[in-house]
């Protein structure tokens, strides 16, 4: 004759004392030497926005605004990244990833700058 779990249904072994479905004690256990139940908690940890928003502004600052950006994108990032002490790590990367990729821009952006003014200069000497 086949034994139920009286705690979810579950068809059991016939000497089993706990269920192997939902771990309920199962008959009478007089040794106390009950087996451990293993629970695993999910928990969800806390997004990191400000780290998120960094990354995202420095990435459509670099594609789509020419570097125009940038300076909020690397604020962001930098919030992000004082944040991420305090959720465990949480956005770290993303904080990172947008710090560096606002530095290139704004490092290439003055690069532009000042060849675009060097040219412009020689442009004008040498139509003296």
């Amino acid at each position: 004759m086949s034994k139920f779990c009286p705690n979810c249904g579950n068809e059991l072994a016939n000497d089993g004392k706990f269920c192997t479905s939902c771990g309920a004690t199962v008959g009478n256990v007089n040794n106390g030497n009950a087996a451990p139940v293993n629970v695993t908690v999910n928990t969800q940890s806390e997004s990191n926005g400000m780290a998120v928003a960094g990354f995202v502004i420095s990435l459509v600052s670099f594609f789509l605004c020419c570097g125009s950006l940038n300076w909020l994108s690397l604020i962001f990032s930098i919030v992000g990244l004082v944040q991420a002490k305090s959720k465990n790590g949480n956005g770290k990367g993303l904080a990172i990833a947008g710090i560096v990729i606002s530095c290139i821009v704004m490092v290439l952006f003055i690069l532009l700058m000042v060849t675009g003014m060097f040219a412009s200069f020689a442009e004008e000497v040498s139509n003296i």
